[in-house]
């Protein structure tokens, strides 16, 4: 019996322009998931900031108002300022767009001309 040798063939040079192509198809869609879902996570974690930095002020007013002898609320959102522990720069303003927050003396409430 004979046996046939095989024929060896030399292995490719490179890859093919087809190939090439749906390698840079496959990252160009990766890429625009992967930035479709940063935009929208980092708008949700601006607007929960904006949310916490609001409360942190409410928390402040009962503070201001049991120093005050239970009474006097405060006039100004400037005058919490003393009893917030953070830096007041940073929470009286809404993170995504730097507006300032503002203050009802009324109703006492805090809130964002962004995230109402």
């Amino acid at each position: 019996m004979r046996v046939r040798e095989a024929k060896l063939t030399a292995p490719d040079d490179g890859f093919t322009m087809l190939e090439i192509t749906f390698v840079v198809l496959v990252i160009g869609i990766l890429a625009a998931i992967a930035l479709a879902a940063y935009h929208g996570s980092s708008g949700r974690a601006q607007d929960a900031a904006c949310r916490a930095n609001q409360r942190v002020l409410e928390s402040a007013i009962p503070m201001y108002a049991a120093e005050t002898s239970g009474t006097v609320y405060p006039d100004t959102i400037q005058d919490l300022a003393p009893y917030v522990r953070n830096d007041w720069t940073k929470i009286a303003i809404c993170p995504s767009d730097g507006t300032s927050l503002t203050y009802d003396p009324v109703t006492h409430d805090i809130s964002c001309p962004n995230h109402p």
